[in-house]
């Protein structure tokens, strides 16, 4: 069953039983100037900056990340995080050390990795950004970015993917903006949750379009977190039959 939490819900180490998932846990950091380490053990961690802006290590390898980057840390690793920024820490089970990564928005902004979807008339075009995708070495993660015009739809035509990933939402990027984020394997039985800046809502199985208010649309970013690991098919999914056969 889908689990929606606010922002204050998410300052402890959310496990994924707790998030009515299997395999991804989550934690939101608020870094005020403080270093933090982190410490990723037997999971592969993604950390999404949606506030601010961050300096990290890794090893040798230091830099800086800016709202809306993204960090792979690897298996039995562990990074060192400060600055003045809001981090969400995401962890998946892995049994192979792959290789860190800084994931810059700019970098991925400017490839084919920025897609398109939907249409204006029908209220369905929005902005996906695919960090971690299929040609990306991880385990489990599938990760990006996305962005509903105002009042329009994304995730559309409904689909799921219970089988064979589970997904994480958090929505930043918001100001006043709220969203609806539709949960549901029957549609007599929806769960239907009002979310804004810094909600996450977790989905382990069931449709799940979201809409977003016309004073600001929806933004989000997606972790899915497969079922099994090494099986990572972005497009590997069934969409509800009377919205569609296919991704628009």
């Amino acid at each position: 069953m889908a689990v929606y939490l606010k922002a204050k819900d998410l300052k402890s180490y959310c496990t994924p039983e707790s998030l009515g998932l299997s395999y991804c846990s989550v934690q939101r950091i608020e870094l005020t100037g403080a270093s933090q380490m982190l410490e990723s053990g037997k999971e592969e961690l993604c950390l999404i900056i949606i506030g601010g802006s961050i300096q990290f290590e890794w090893g040798d390898i230091c830099g800086n990340a800016q709202t809306c980057d993204m960090l792979y840390v690897p298996i039995q690793s562990s990074i060192t995080i400060s600055g003045d920024g809001i981090v969400m820490r995401y962890g998946a089970p892995c049994s192979k050390q792959y290789v860190f990564r800084h994931i810059p928005f700019v970098e991925v902004d400017q490839d084919e990795r920025h897609k398109v979807y939907g249409k204006q008339e029908n209220g369905t075009r929005r902005d996906v950004w695919n960090f971690i995708d299929d040609n990306f070495a991880s385990g489990r993660f599938l990760t990006g970015i996305c962005c509903g015009r105002d009042g329009g739809w994304t995730a559309w035509p409904p689909h799921e993917h219970g089988k064979e990933r589970e997904e994480v939402y958090v929505y930043f990027q918001m100001g006043e903006s709220f969203g609806l984020q539709c949960v549901y394997d029957q549609m007599d039985q929806p769960n239907v949750y009002l979310v804004r800046e810094g909600d996450v809502v977790s989905i382990p199985s069931g449709y799940h379009p979201n809409v977003g208010c016309p004073c600001g649309g929806i933004y989000y970013a997606y972790v899915m977190v497969s079922t099994t690991e090494g099986d990572r098919n972005f497009m590997d999914l069934r969409t509800q039959k009377i919205y569609g056969d296919r991704l628009e």
